[in-house]
């Protein structure tokens, strides 16, 4: 179709017109995609608004065919501090990225750049970035990238830090290695105070509980039920808290489940938290095997409950 008609209807804010070309052609649908990197803003707003509209009212195959022409233009048009692009661009690339799996070096393109908005202090952008990290799906990640996001997790920021550890949760690019520092990472986004960090570090915490008993569950006793517990007492938004309160039970659930079928490591742990003060761990984790621990009541009396 002529380009001319196309920039007409973008500048009038024709939306039926330019969703209904994108579908009935790759060429129009190509040419809306490039007006994303069109210098006009009002343009740009344009063809971000219609795509959106578009991906709405689009099934998997669409949304498909969307992602494979669009990628590189959607990703790259986050490289900017308009929040109209950003929350119009991360809410397309949210949709567009359910059930439609990444390959290694898209993942590692679309994680650079929503890591360089890990600081944005505007909550609606904030809340888009964390739909994107909880569509993503990536069958496959090679070694070289997995390291880099490891890397990340450990030297990032808080906010870079707890972005890389909702994508390895998502995509399951965990090993042993990595993974005590990711729960320390989720433990202090929980810590930080900061409600945009609390949530995604209970959005975290709850994959975590959903993962299968791979990995050592002692930094999880350690690290992240104190860091829910001390959420839950500090927090006032009762939505937020709430939330956490959840999110402590799940966990704690997948801690029982876990210890009931290892007594012995689960004795050793109990001795553990016992002798590091955290008592109301360590009845928790007695209670799975059906034993009491030994320890000094006094210690019991200086600690609160839920």
């Amino acid at each position: 179709m002529p380009r001319g008609k196309l920039d007409s209807l973008l500048k009038k804010w024709e939306m039926r017109d330019l969703i209904r070309l994108a579908r009935e052609s790759d060429e129009a649908l190509i040419e809306i995609l490039r007006a994303v990197e069109s210098d006009d803003p009002d343009v740009k707003l344009a063809s971000l608004s219609a795509l959106l509209e578009l991906v709405q009212t689009s099934n998997w195959r669409e949304r498909k065919r969307i992602l494979e022409f669009g990628f590189d233009a959607l990703v790259d048009a986050l490289s900017t501090d308009d929040p109209r692009v950003l929350w119009r661009t991360l809410a397309i690339l949210s949709a567009l990225l359910k059930n439609n799996p990444l390959n290694g070096a898209r993942l590692l393109k679309l994680v650079r750049a929503i890591t360089g908005l890990a600081e944005t202090k505007n909550a609606v952008v904030w809340d888009e970035l964390l739909n994107v990290v909880d569509n993503i799906m990536a069958p496959y990640i090679d070694d070289g990238i997995a390291g880099e996001l490891r890397a990340l997790l450990k030297s990032g920021t808080a906010g870079e830090a707890i972005i890389v550890a909702m994508v390895l949760l998502e995509t399951g690019a965990i090993d042993k290695d990595c993974w005590v520092t990711l729960v320390e990472r989720v433990a202090g986004a929980l810590l930080s105070g900061e409600p945009r960090l609390v949530d995604a570090g209970l959005v975290a915490s709850m994959k975590i509980s959903k993962l299968p008993p791979v990995y050592s569950m002692d930094v999880l006793i350690k690290e992240l039920l104190p860091a829910l517990r001390k959420t839950i007492v500090d927090c006032d938004d009762q939505i937020r808290k709430a939330r956490a309160v959840e999110v402590f039970d799940r966990l704690r659930e997948t801690l029982v489940r876990y210890y009931r079928v290892r007594p012995r490591e689960a004795q050793r742990v109990v001795e553990e938290l016992m002798r590091l003060g955290l008592v109301d761990e360590a009845y928790m984790i007695s209670s799975a095997i059906g034993t009491i621990p030994t320890a000094p009541w006094e210690a019991y009396g200086n600690r609160g409950r839920l």
